[in-house]
């Protein structure tokens, strides 16, 4: 039984408020859910405080047709999402996490939460992972984080196929993922995440794992949208073949086509993926220094590449460093910084005299002018895995920026958090294909960072 003089003990208004939602004080209203193990509870309420934070619960507690009944069925929302929900009209705060956020979301919408609808989206944004997008995708109703899901599907295909959500999608889903041009994969690798798609669903349905239940379960369409020429003929006879998903006609086909001989019909379709695929060139750093060895960062001060490219792209993102279990709070700034911009109205050309920090103009770089195309602030979490011998994070930008070959960019990060990886003996030209990336040691100030050495391990392109 709670104190009768607990008003008195708690000094502001959020604490008694907060306390008034756990304790279910003065609720006049009760929603009734389904919890995780299907059963339905009821969850009280104050339609005071829900109708001064939705417009639609203003209209459904105090419009013309107003609720009159205690007791409110929501079938289609969680006991979880709703708790959240709750949470945020009380107190402003909410704990996003797992597949939490998309019930939140979801609720958000339906409500008209316009604030609380932001706050998912910037968390599925931050710590959305290959792994867990065929999750996300098919209960999302939000254009914007889908097209982020898809994204990150394109530029980490292999991650993304090989997850345990992967198995549960729908048939109609399957083939959206084999349908796409802009997936970075090999094609051998998405076959053997289709045969297992299949396998799951005859797990599913109680079935033999028959070459013929195989086939049936995926069907003429699935089956067709698999680019098999795109593999190698080795590929081929060691995967594609001892799995029997393949009819004698089929088989012949595709073998003639390995062998050069032209076949009497193309079932198959050989046009590549990923023709404006993501992709992450190599890491430009040839030794990794870990975080309690290198050197000390300056606060304050940002960490600055200058890069350019010699045909055209897009930058979708940059990879940067961190340190294992640490999260990291950035702003991220993308410039056109070359001579040539004096011709664009909107650059800003740095001042001929320094400021009172001794920076000259925007950057410092006298003489030079800089046009900022973008910008990014946020906190990221570090990955949980290593990559390329380092603990990192990607920063995927809002939209795509298209650059201009040979023209100079510069990145530039503030970053705060605790001492990251750092990177020693710097390429100062790496390769992909017809692409050459080049970075340059960059005009602005700049702390740890160079061509040689610091941040910016990586970045992310798409082809246009």
């Amino acid at each position: 039984m709670e104190p009768s003089d607990w008003q008195t003990k708690l000094s502001s208004f959020k604490e008694r408020h907060l306390y008034a939602y756990n304790n279910s004080s003065f609720c006049d209203v009760e929603f009734s859910v389904m919890d995780a193990n299907g059963d339905k509870v009821t969850i009280p309420a104050n339609k005071y405080v829900l109708a001064i934070s939705s417009p639609v619960f203003q209209a459904m507690f105090y419009g013309k047709s107003a609720e009159t009944g205690r007791t409110i069925d929501l079938p289609d929302c969680t006991k979880e999402g709703l708790q959240e929900m709750l949470r945020y009209f009380y107190s402003d705060e909410v704990n996003l996490t797992g597949s939490k956020v998309l019930d939140v979301l979801y609720l958000a919408e339906k409500y008209m939460l316009p604030f609380l609808k932001e706050k998912c989206e910037e968390h599925l944004q931050k710590e959305l992972k290959p792994e867990e997008v065929f999750h996300v995708l098919p209960q999302i109703r939000n254009e914007k984080v889908e097209q982020k899901c898809w994204d990150m599907v394109d530029s980490d295909a292999e991650r993304a196929v090989s997850s345990e959500s992967f198995l549960n999608v729908s048939k109609e889903m399957l083939c959206k993922v084999l349908g796409r041009d802009t997936m970075s994969i090999d094609e051998v690798v998405l076959f053997q995440a289709v045969e297992k798609w299949a396998l799951n669903k005859l797990k599913e349905q109680g079935l033999e794992e028959s070459m013929e239940n195989k086939r049936a379960v995926l069907g003429e369409e699935v089956i067709k949208l698999i680019r098999f020429p795109l593999m190698s003929q080795k590929e081929f006879a060691e995967k594609v073949l001892p799995s029997g998903i393949l009819k004698t006609d089929e088989e012949t086909e595709l073998t003639q086509f390995f062998n050069g001989t032209v076949p009497r019909s193309r079932s198959f379709s050989n046009a590549k993926r990923g023709k404006s695929q993501v992709f992450l060139p190599k890491i430009r750093f040839d030794s990794i220094i870990k975080p309690c060895d290198a050197p000390s960062q300056c606060f304050g001060v940002p960490e600055a590449i200058d890069f350019k490219v010699n045909n055209p792209l897009s930058l979708v993102g940059v990879r940067l460093f961190g340190a294992k279990g640490s999260t990291y709070d950035v702003t991220l700034a993308l410039y056109k910084s070359d001579q040539k911009i004096t011709e664009i109205s909107s650059a800003l050309p740095t001042e001929d005299e320094e400021t009172g920090d001794g920076v000259s103009g925007l950057f410092g770089a006298k003489g030079f002018t800089y046009e900022k195309i973008t910008q990014i602030s946020s906190t990221f979490p570090t990955e949980d895995e290593e990559t390329d011998g380092y603990y990192g994070f990607t920063i995927l930008l809002d939209e795509p920026v298209p650059l201009d070959p040979d023209v100079v960019y510069t990145i530039e990060a503030t970053i705060s958090g605790p001492n990251f990886y750092h990177g020693k003996q710097g390429k100062t030209t790496i390769a992909f294909e017809d692409m050459v990336i080049t970075y340059l040691d960059s005009r602005v100030p700049t702390c740890r960072t160079s061509s040689q050495e610091g941040q910016y391990p990586s970045l992310l392109f798409r082809r246009p």
